[in-house]
């Protein structure tokens, strides 16, 4: 694993959707903040051992076609951000909420099909869970934080976080640009 591998998974988590926005209404509400990160990890565990899972069966094609769609999609909703309001702090902000959003949240697909190396061996599959389950708890502490920094106008996050979402993207059509060039 080098340090882009760590930006990348870094742009991704930390950027706005349905799970970070229910950490920071959980924060907004005073939540348990330890239950909160848990149910995420929990989520995103289970989603991420069903994508390692289906690994072995996708061609490399059809990864290169799911990241340039996973790709174009961060761009769509990055620019959308950058333009206009998004983050919705839903009133449920519970564990179980959080982990069944978690669970179904298109992030663990793109981190375990566009960001992990296919090259990598079966077994080595668990230091990215690991790295994973990391990196969800420190960007997920950040929402956290911000739902109880911020209580009015999340004006400058959101341009932030939909800036992020297009480095991320960028990012992630790297490998692709390269296959274009050759």
């Amino acid at each position: 694993m080098d340090n882009l591998f760590f930006l990348e998974a870094f742009l991704l988590f930390v950027a706005p959707g349905p799970t970070n926005a229910l950490l920071m209404a959980g924060a907004v509400k005073r939540e348990n903040s330890v239950k909160l990160l848990a149910a995420q990890a929990c989520g995103y565990g289970i989603a991420c051992a069903c994508w390692f899972s289906l690994r072995p069966l996708m061609p490399p094609e059809a990864i290169q076609i799911l990241r340039l769609v996973a790709a174009g999609w961060l761009i769509i909703l990055g620019l959308r951000l950058t333009a206009s309001a998004r983050i919705k702090a839903s009133k449920s902000g519970d564990a179980i909420s959080v982990a069944a959003t978690s669970a179904l949240n298109p992030k663990a697909f793109i981190y375990c099909l566009a960001i992990v190396p296919m090259n990598i061996e079966l077994r080595a599959l668990g230091i990215f869970w690991v790295a994973l389950l990391v990196m969800t708890a420190a960007t997920g502490s950040l929402w956290l934080l911000l739902g109880r920094r911020f209580s009015g106008g999340k004006r400058m996050v959101e341009r932030v976080a939909g800036a992020a979402l297009v480095a991320f993207a960028l990012l992630l059509l790297r490998p692709l640009i390269l296959l274009v060039a050759i």
